[in-house]
């Protein structure tokens, strides 16, 4: 048994080292918290700083739609605005034809004529339309939701179409939503759409020249008023705006 002095002296160093222990414990429990909630935090952050980017992505997006629609609302009230004072007019156009050149009289506008037409074979590009006999309502372009592919032409009905350049006729008739519509083929190979169309004058296989003839604008399948389609389809593949693709080659509309 050991003395009392001895006993105590046991005791009292025994006594002291439990705290240091615990000291260190709790030293390293408070250190290992301390990072964990740092990395919860770093986690949040970029969460939040994800959902902030998405947020603004969307918001823009939800922007640049609203101006969009904005955008062609007021376009199509325009079209529609032209194309319902042309329809006003119930008498179509009266057509004269003298050797190759084409004279519409248009109420209440100047007579315009077509140019005459120039030689089959010819590389040269026109206006479809004669110059002064019409009014440009819907461009090439997103519209009622989808692509509007072509540019059309507000004029009254009869108005002379005519081919854009020299090519072959590969479609002369009925084509549901284009109505009464001829598709040309042109010597470089850029295939012409002439749609809504009152009257065809060629029929598939023909060989046309630059300005002849080919239709009378109308009315006719999807169409809320007188006017002529025009597509553009370079290679005979997908539709390009025509007012730019013309004005390339040197034809303004």
């Amino acid at each position: 048994m050991l003395p009392t002095t001895a006993t105590l002296a046991v005791v009292s160093a025994t006594a002291g080292q439990a705290p240091a222990t615990d000291t260190v414990l709790a030293s390293a429990t408070f250190a290992d918290d301390t990072a964990a909630a740092q990395a919860e935090l770093a986690v949040r952050k970029t969460a939040d700083a994800t959902t902030l980017a998405r947020g603004i992505t969307d918001r823009a997006a939800r922007d640049s739609e609203r101006v969009r629609r904005d955008v062609v609302a007021a376009e199509n009230e325009k079209r529609a605005a032209a194309e319902a004072a042309l329809a006003q007019g119930t008498d179509p156009v009266q057509v004269s034809l003298t050797a190759k050149a084409a004279t519409a009289n248009v109420p209440g506008r100047a007579s315009s004529a077509t140019a005459p037409a120039m030689a089959v074979g010819s590389k040269a590009w026109v206006n479809p339309v004669p110059r002064g006999a019409y009014s440009l309502t819907s461009p090439f372009g997103p519209r009622w939701g989808r692509l509007h592919a072509g540019q059309d032409f507000g004029c009254p009905t009869g108005t002379p179409v005519s081919s854009i350049s020299s090519g072959t006729v590969i479609f002369a008739g009925w084509q549901s939503g284009y109505g009464n519509k001829v598709e040309i083929r042109h010597w470089d190979g850029t295939v012409s759409y002439y749609a809504h169309n009152s009257r065809l004058k060629v029929t598939k296989g023909a060989s046309v020249a630059p300005g002849q003839l080919i239709a009378l604008s109308g009315n006719t399948g999807h169409s809320t008023g007188p006017h002529l389609h025009l597509e553009i389809h370079p290679g005979g593949g997908g539709p390009v705006a025509p007012a730019r693709w013309l004005a390339a080659r040197g034809v303004r509309i």
